[in-house]
């Protein structure tokens, strides 16, 4: 991923000032959209998987997969928490 931000150390700044203003505030926007599909994803994961347990259908394969995809999802949120993002 290309790099539109440089650090000081202190502070956060535009690599290069000109045009990329546009570009920081659209990538931006990717990201708040894939931070909010995750955490939006995990509260219909949490739905399915209780369902599914409330079914009794904790040995099939959708329960594990969907298991799998929920852990996947923790980890990815607790790596943005460890530099910040919440």
């Amino acid at each position: 991923m290309k790099r539109l931000t440089s650090s000081d150390g202190k502070k956060f700044h535009l690599t290069n000032a000109g045009n990329f203003d546009q570009d920081v505030i659209d990538r931006l926007a990717q990201f708040e959209n894939f931070h909010e599909a995750l955490l939006s994803q995990q509260l219909e994961l949490e739905k399915e998987l209780e369902k599914l347990r409330a079914d009794d259908k904790t040995r099939t394969v959708r329960f594990k997969q969907l298991l799998a995809n929920k852990l996947t999802n923790q980890n990815i949120l607790i790596q943005l928490k460890t530099f910040g993002i919440e």
